[in-house]
């Protein structure tokens, strides 16, 4: 991140999903590839409706957590640690370790920050009269995010020169190098909370690595016929570079995308057999056998690589990754590639569709389909 940029989150930007104590709303994430059941994330932004009188928090033993109410009153247990009763506007800040049990109905924002970084909320009162809210200062990190969640009224904001306006429910985010802040003013009336968040990030280590797309060229076309032979069970121990090599997330997707819909399997199939037919009523001994020899031939070097063209990201080969070179992210990616069942994944999804699953505040399954004796 080397520029200022700032954008204004509303309802259609917001992933809402249901837990077993109400809903949770993911207002902003960064990065913003991260998804938060992986836990790649440096900082999360959300609110989240408490609807039981009694709840448990996730456990997210790599975060720190700040949680802010917006509406109602709550007692937070984190339990053989302390206890905090809050009511609107007020705020906790604790170890997202904790075992931490919620009473009372509210709703409230959460600032979710990766350990060994520095995050702060609080309240700011706009009035008639333009204001310029104080910063905090930690020259020690790379980079520092401003936010500014409406709870209640509105604001007219002024980044830089450029004015934009904040109803209930819109969270407003502002990404800069540390140290460079935009020049900044509130007007309004009601309620906004505001995130600081100081952090270092290196793309490398966070998310996967940004390769610029490509026209499409004759070296793409090489490589995806390697690609569209080698989709099978064994194909290592024929392709011995296969087992110094790895896919990225997007390649990977893009073939299974292809391979999920058994396209090459089919169009192999159906080729093979209606020439079979045809060149048995025309053809006989040697003729028939280079019939059905062209066929596969023009499918190993035409048909299915030009289908893979079509669908994987270019340049290809940048998606190749030596096994041996991986990012630090890249790294985790493959261990948990690794460490996957595909087959009982599977079963657990047949499972979650069933509705057998509950959920905590993020979305997280916290009871499998079977009772434990």
């Amino acid at each position: 991140m080397t520029n200022m940029e700032y954008k204004i989150y509303k309802e259609d930007d917001f992933r809402v999903s249901n837990w077993m104590g109400g809903k949770t709303t993911q207002l902003a994430i960064f990065p913003e590839t991260a998804k938060y059941l992986e836990r790649n994330f440096i900082w999360r932004l959300s609110s989240a409706t408490c609807e039981k009188e009694e709840s448990d928090f996730s456990k997210l033993a790599e975060f720190d957590r700040v949680l802010m109410v917006l509406q109602g009153d709550v007692v937070l247990a984190h339990q053989d640690v302390r206890v905090a009763r809050l009511g609107e506007l007020e705020q906790d800040s604790f170890d997202g370790g904790y075992s931490t049990k919620s009473f009372g109905k509210i709703t409230d924002y959460n600032l979710i920050l990766a350990k060994g970084n520095k995050g702060f909320l609080d309240v700011i009162t706009p009035g008639p009269n333009s204001q310029t809210p104080e910063l905090e200062s930690y020259p020690e990190y790379e980079q520092f995010t401003q936010g500014y969640y409406c709870r209640d009224g509105f604001a007219t904001i002024t980044i830089d020169g450029e004015t934009m306006m904040l109803t209930p429910g819109q969270q407003l985010v502002i990404n800069c190098e540390n140290g460079k802040a935009p020049a900044l003013s509130v007007m309004g009336e009601g309620h906004l909370v505001r995130a600081q968040i100081f952090y270092n990030y290196h793309q490398e280590e966070m998310g996967p690595t940004i390769i610029p797309k490509e026209k499409a060229c004759f070296d793409d076309y090489k490589a995806c016929i390697f690609l569209a032979n080698t989709q099978f069970r064994g194909a290592s121990f024929i392709f011995k570079k296969l087992k110094s090599q790895w896919y990225d997330e997007e390649l990977t997707a893009a073939i299974n995308k292809i391979e999920k819909l058994y396209l090459t399997f089919f169009i192999g199939t159906f080729g093979f057999a209606a020439l079979a037919v045809y060149g048995l009523e025309r053809f006989t001994g040697i003729e028939w056998v280079l019939w059905i020899v062209g066929w596969f031939l023009i499918d190993i070097f035409l048909i299915s690589p030009s289908l893979y063209l079509a669908v994987v990201p270019k340049p290809v080969r940048k998606h190749i990754k030596d096994i041996n070179n991986l990012t630090p992210y890249e790294q985790r990616v493959l261990e948990k590639q690794l460490a996957t069942n595909e087959r009982l994944e599977k079963l657990l999804k047949k499972y979650k569709n069933s509705g057998r699953y509950q959920y905590d505040e993020d979305g997280n399954s916290v009871e499998y389909p079977y009772k434990k004796e």
